[in-house]
């Protein structure tokens, strides 16, 4: 993290070109498309709390390689959780896309200069991140839809299969990571 002065990341700002625009649009709408799904699938809102997760998006556009993004995510997801009752709604797919893409435009913009020029494989290699975290929310929403309906609480199996299940997607991360194979 850089301690960058006041003017300073405007100016960078002002410079963004193509791709490094781009990110950083991504990074202020994202949000917005999660308050959004929010707000349709709630049957409450929380004004207070949107203010504060679109002025802190719009920093984040500002300072991408600041730990604001974490407080936006964390932000809506509690008002997800303070706003929703229905566990089963297809919305909560897209605001798990929205934050998953928010989350790899700030890695990226973190990165790389704003004024940079992407290559077509760096493109590549920042879409298919951002897929891979897209791809289980579809699937998490699939899962959660077919236990639902059983009454599935205090079930030993289920909390067996889950854990056995944690350890073995831990083992796998970590062995990536012990692997010093060239990062992907």
């Amino acid at each position: 993290m850089s301690e960058p002065t006041v003017s300073e990341p405007w100016l960078l700002l002002a410079r963004a070109r193509g791709t490094g625009l781009l990110l950083r649009f991504v990074i202020g709408i994202t949000p917005l498309i999660a308050l959004g799904c929010t707000l349709l699938a709630a049957d409450q809102a929380l004004p207070f709390l949107k203010f504060v997760i679109i002025a802190s998006a719009l920093m984040c556009a500002v300072y991408p390689d600041s730990h604001l993004g974490l407080f936006v995510v964390v932000l809506i997801g509690v008002e997800w959780l303070v706003t929703v009752d229905d566990p089963t709604t297809p919305w909560s797919i897209a605001v798990a896309a929205s934050m998953a893409l928010f989350h790899t435009s700030m890695a990226a913009a973190g990165v790389v200069p704003s004024s940079a020029c992407w290559s077509t494989p760096m493109r590549r290699r920042w879409l298919r991140r951002s897929v891979v975290l897209m791809l289980p929310a579809p699937v998490m929403w699939l899962v959660v839809v077919a236990f639902d309906d059983r009454n599935s609480a205090g079930s030993q199996v289920l909390l067996a299969a889950s854990l056995t299940t944690l350890v073995v997607a831990a083992v796998w991360a970590r062995a990536g990571v012990l692997a010093g194979g060239r990062p992907r």
